[in-house]
């Protein structure tokens, strides 16, 4: 659902600057770059992400400068308050939970880190490292941006289309050029690198899958050239261009947050039976990493969880009964065991 959600948002926006071009155009431009690179290999993959990361800092760093310089040109020292961070009068936590299930979303993609471990060196470490990283990372730029944005324009309940809101902030602190890098760098994040690294991300679980018998094997078939799952990265395509012709903006959105938060919450309980239930891992550090922290992690996020939208929830239950029966029926009554997990 990630890549061809990250595809259908690209193209609507560039089809609000080029009209002339069909929404399925975009998309298809999207879908064939992005399949091209991933079937060369991940680091052709790797090479071109570096590349557009670079001119992303560069917008991002043009915005923040001229940015703060708008603010202090118009208002001085006194423009930098904590009003965007905390404002008493208006706070409502049920508002900020409602608003943090939809944030959710700028945040996907670290998780996805995961499934190339067997394309890293030392992956044991490495991994795990660049996840943590990653998180921390985005979070410092977004909340940077976002703090510099809400200072240019308060009045959040007074922009001409919310759903493009940033690039009249962009405007208003830059003129046009400003605007139209800002929009250009997110087409290119979302529609390429984003996409890119989702459906990469997203092939590898095919190819894994595949191979531990729970999807057809033709899934785990490798490029004799490339050494890539091009059979896995083709299906993506075929599926990302189908979905996101098939379904609206708001379904995919709701889908993927449900399938991200979910997915969440069976991580922090699967990291407390591996380890302090099957593992006997109880010493006292061992109760704080493997029992407080993931309950806390648990609980912050089942709460964020409770507050997504109802069609959200319908949708996610239905697509995992249907993984459920699936599953149940490929293992047989789950008594068939993946070769992996054999002993």
């Amino acid at each position: 659902m990630v890549p061809a959600l990250l595809y259908l948002v690209s193209a609507l926006w560039l089809k609000e600057l080029i009209p002339a071009v069909p929404l399925w155009g975009w998309i298809l431009i999207f879908i064939a770059i992005n399949t091209f690179i991933n079937i060369r290999g991940i680091e052709f993959t790797a090479k071109t992400n570096l590349v557009i990361l670079i001119f992303e800092l560069i917008a991002l760093a043009a915005f923040l400068i001229v940015g703060v310089n708008y603010l202090l040109s118009t208002k001085g020292v006194s423009a930098f308050t904590l009003k965007p961070l905390y404002n008493p009068e208006g706070f409502n936590l049920s508002m900020v939970m409602t608003a943090t299930s939809v944030a959710v979303l700028s945040y996907l993609g670290f998780d996805a880190i995961s499934t190339l471990s067997e394309e890293t060196h030392n992956p044991s470490k490495t991994v795990g490292s660049a996840t943590v990283a990653t998180i921390l990372i985005i979070a410092f730029l977004f909340m940077a941006q976002t703090y510099v944005a809400a200072l240019i324009w308060p009045d959040y309940k007074n922009f001409p289309n919310i759903d493009v809101a940033f690039y009249y902030i962009a405007e208003r602190a830059g003129g046009m050029w400003l605007k139209n890098l800002t929009l250009w760098a997110t087409v290119i994040a979302w529609g390429i690198a984003n996409a890119l690294a989702a459906q990469a991300a997203i092939s590898r679980i095919l190819y894994s899958m595949s191979r531990d018998e729970l999807l057809p094997k033709f899934l785990s078939k490798v490029h004799p050239t490339y050494k890539t799952p091009y059979l896995s990265t083709l299906l993506v395509a075929v599926l990302s261009l189908i979905v996101s012709l098939a379904l609206d903006l708001t379904s995919l959105t709701s889908l993927v947050n449900f399938g991200a938060l979910t997915g969440f919450l069976f991580l922090h309980v699967s990291v407390f039976y591996y380890y302090f239930i099957k593992q006997k891992k109880r010493s006292g550090s061992d109760l704080l990493k493997y029992v407080v922290f993931p309950l806390i992690g648990f609980l912050v996020i089942f709460y964020v969880w409770i507050s997504l939208e109802k069609s959200s929830k319908i949708l996610g239950f239905s697509w995992l009964i249907f993984g459920i029966v699936y599953s149940a029926i490929v293992t047989k009554g789950y008594k068939k065991i993946p070769p992996s997990l054999e002993v």
